[in-house]
């Protein structure tokens, strides 16, 4: 299991979150985005695996080409935002909140904490993710050097 799975599910438990993915681009140089979940925890199947995303298409692709943090919830009784939601649809995620981690100003993965149930909005708080992010961010550039 890499450091980024670890990373991901000792958080995930942390911040009592059901489901902890990110999101990357995993297209060629010079080729168009291509969004995938290329480490998950939490997850109920390897479903996520087959998802592929565009920018401005999904939780992640909305937070891709915004560079903003998006939030959804009540998205199983929402039948529209279970077909622009592919990774909530299958993986029954009600409320998700979608991050972005950014390095010198460039979005390199978005961070999606997902609750299959809804939540006190007192545990939405998002302080403490905020404040892990530069972790990840090093993890991830961590891996990148050493895939690359």
């Amino acid at each position: 299991m890499s450091q980024t799975n670890l990373w991901l599910e000792e958080k995930r438990k942390e911040w009592q979150a059901d489901f902890l993915g990110l999101a990357q681009d995993v297209a060629p140089p010079c080729q168009q985005t291509e969004l995938r979940w290329t480490h998950v925890a939490g997850n109920t199947s390897d479903h996520y695996k087959t998802i592929r995303l565009r920018i401005g298409k999904g939780i992640a692709g909305e937070v891709w080409r915004t560079g903003r943090e998006q939030r959804a919830t009540e998205i199983q009784s929402d039948s529209q935002n279970l077909l622009n939601y592919p990774i909530a649809r299958l993986e029954q995620l009600d409320m998700t909140i979608g991050i972005p981690i950014m390095k010198n100003g460039i979005i390199r993965a978005v961070l999606l904490l997902g609750y299959r149930h809804p939540i006190d909005s007192a545990m939405a708080d998002v302080t403490a993710v905020y404040a892990a992010l530069p972790g990840l961010a090093a993890l991830l550039e961590e891996e990148e050097h050493k895939d690359g």
